[in-house]
């Protein structure tokens, strides 16, 4: 079907010329039928042909959905390079709120604590308030804390939490001691002062000497007084750390801190033969 009308004579005189000509013609399409099509034309030439309006919106939406599936993609890639900077264990790199199952009530309580943390995560940054986690080994103070670093850069972007073990920044701020050190002892300790939220794990496991007993309040009374949040994780009780870590320390530290007790056993899994099936 055809309703192009043009004197024969003109037609001729394009052809030879090379006029560019705009015209409309119905053409069909072979899944939606006819439709009105603008299309150029060089001489007697069709140089292009506007498609069908169906099949145009038909992959609008196709590509709509492939470019949030692509943008969905990018977040999902920036926030695993985010987690993979925090310094989180590699296997609770995975972890987050729903991959926590309470065993009792304790930890009930501990997972809506953590969760009210987390909404309420603006409050305290302004305040500088944190957590600490008590309880035996294995009852999952780790496994909540990392949920709750990962929560909160799903969350906010542009976050960078940090997860050390005590030890690791006993050494770290040892090591400015030593000839040649390229850092001083007030570096490192302004390093783990400043860090927007700190996880600190397995307070308690060192000496409790008096330089670490030091080192450990520098840190803390940079980051309380200054307001930056700090989440404490030990396997001692409330006592004990008292007596490890130092009475005025440890006021300190339930001033900006709220605690939350992990009871119960161990959550961890056994390893059996089956690993090697």
């Amino acid at each position: 079907m055809n309703n192009t009308k043009e004197p024969k004579t003109q037609g001729v005189i394009n052809s030879i010329l090379g006029v560019m000509t705009k015209r409309q013609r119905i053409v069909k399409c072979p899944e939606h039928g006819y439709y009105l099509a603008d299309e150029i034309w060089v001489g007697e030439e069709v140089k292009s042909q506007s498609r069908c309006p169906q099949c145009v919106e038909k992959h609008r939406e196709e590509w709509k959905a492939k470019e949030e599936a692509f943008r969905k993609q990018q977040e999902e890639d920036e926030i695993k390079r985010r987690i993979e900077t925090t310094r989180i264990p590699y296997d609770y790199r995975t972890k987050d709120f729903s991959t926590f199952n309470p065993a009792n009530e304790t930890q009930q309580k501990a997972l809506a604590l953590a969760k009210r943390f987390v909404k309420g995560f603006e409050k305290a940054w302004q305040g500088g308030y944190g957590l600490i986690f008590l309880g035996a080994c294995g009852t999952g103070k780790t496994h909540l804390a990392c949920s709750i670093m990962i929560e909160l850069i799903r969350k906010h972007k542009g976050f960078f939490p940090k997860y050390y073990r005590a030890a690791e920044i006993f050494s770290g701020v040892r090591d400015t001691y030593r000839n040649g050190a390229s850092t001083t002892e007030e570096e490192a300790i302004n390093f783990f002062s400043y860090i927007p939220l700190l996880v600190i794990d397995e307070i308690g496991v060192q000496k409790g000497s008096d330089a670490e007993r030091r080192i450990l309040f520098s840190i803390l009374e940079n980051r309380m007084t200054d307001k930056y949040p700090t989440i404490l994780i030990s396997n001692l009780n409330a006592e004990t750390l008292s007596d490890l870590i130092g009475e005025r320390l440890y006021d300190r530290i339930k001033a900006k801190c709220v605690p939350a007790l992990f009871m119960g056993e161990s959550m961890r899994k056994q390893a059996t033969a089956d690993l090697f099936d």
